[in-house]
């Protein structure tokens, strides 16, 4: 990824990049997926955590981070699972010290800086650190279904030691409001995952094709010489390739709602950011829902001995359906539902600190 110069796609010109905008950028994350899940996963995550830069961090230190990308080739990674026990952070001789061990860190053990998030009492705190820093471990535990190229492992804190510097404080200092401002960071992990699991639809429906094509036989009853015409195999993937062109063009929607909500800035409402979490709710539904029923109903067109482990077919599966439930879809259903029935607009979510 550092040699293709995708990196710095959505870094702005003046700091090295290619000044791409992020539905760019999310296009380009959706083709790599439809290569390979997990490396297309791991470049959405880079763009994540520049946006989660871009929004946490002030002016200067979003600048820092973002000339690391655009002229160093940095990999931004995040520790960020708002879900684990609270780590153990202490002030100390004026710097923090973090103790603890986190889960499900995508890209960090490639990363040169993370984005880190930590309970301070009963606040997030983020933090922006090297990925070498001492005290840090990478176990390499992922061991999961799918998504497994994807540096997903935990990470072990000892004694790290940060600056007060290195602490985001962007947001203590927005003029606007705080919790939609925010609330933003939630809504472009959400559309990321869209066109994760879009692109990896688009690669199952292409492997089933050139299976069906080169490899697939005629079933007896259909009186066929070539399976590519059996009227049941061309029915099945033309409809599920109408599902996720579907789910393409909604998500292209979200992806310039979601722009032109960051660049409104403080002038940012309530109601835009209700309507935008609405649109990408929709799309998320959409493309969780297709991209699960495509990787596995292509096994219906490419018969019984597609199923070979030499042909590799589940691997759109394991992917799709690993990530798919890193948050439940019926609460995104849900939020649309209480619109389409109460009118009621979503709000920004509220973490509260996990037991220990």
């Amino acid at each position: 990824l550092r040699e293709t110069g995708l990196l710095g796609l959505a870094t702005p010109v003046e700091f090295g990049g290619a000044g791409a905008n992020l539905p760019q950028a999310l296009r380009i994350g959706q083709i790599v997926s439809a290569a390979d899940g997990s490396i297309g996963q791991l470049l959405l995550y880079h763009y994540s955590n520049g946006v989660w830069s871009h929004i946490l961090g002030t002016p200067a230190q979003w600048e820092q981070v973002a000339r690391g990308v655009g002229d160093k080739g940095w990999f931004q990674g995040g520790v960020s699972n708002p879900r684990d026990p609270k780590s153990d952070i202490t002030e100390r001789d004026g710097k923090f010290h973090i103790n603890g061990t986190r889960t499900f860190a995508t890209g960090a053990s490639v990363a040169s800086v993370l984005t880190v998030t930590v309970w301070l009492g009963e606040r997030l705190a983020n933090f922006q650190v090297p990925a070498d820093r001492a005290g840090l471990r990478y176990e390499s535990d992922w061991d999961n279904l799918g998504q497994r190229l994807t540096a997903s492992g935990s990470v072990v804190f000892s004694d790290v030691v940060v600056d007060p510097s290195e602490r985001l404080t962007g947001l203590d200092e927005w003029p606007g409001d705080v919790a939609l401002r925010d609330g933003l960071r939630s809504q472009f992990s959400q559309l990321i995952f869209v066109y994760l699991y879009l692109g990896i639809a688009e690669g199952a429906l292409a492997a089933a094709g050139d299976y069906v094509r080169t490899a697939g036989r005629p079933w007896p009853e259909s009186g066929l010489a070539d399976a590519g015409q059996d009227p049941y195999h061309l029915q099945l993937l033309g409809r599920l390739s109408a599902g996720v062109a579907a789910g393409i063009a909604l998500a292209d929607v979200a992806a310039v709602q979601y722009q032109a909500a960051l660049e409104k800035g403080p002038a940012l409402t309530a109601q835009e950011w209700g309507e935008l979490a609405l649109r990408i709710s929709q799309a998320k539904s959409v493309a969780s829902e297709i991209s699960v029923e495509t990787s596995t109903q292509i096994f219906q067109a490419t018969g019984a001995r597609s199923t070979a482990n030499r042909y590799g077919l589940d691997i759109f599966w394991r992917n799709v359906r690993t990530h798919s439930v890193h948050d439940p879809l019926p609460y995104r259903q849900r939020e649309v539902g209480q619109y389409v029935i109460n009118r009621v607009l979503p709000k920004p979510r509220v973490f509260v600190p996990p037991k220990a």
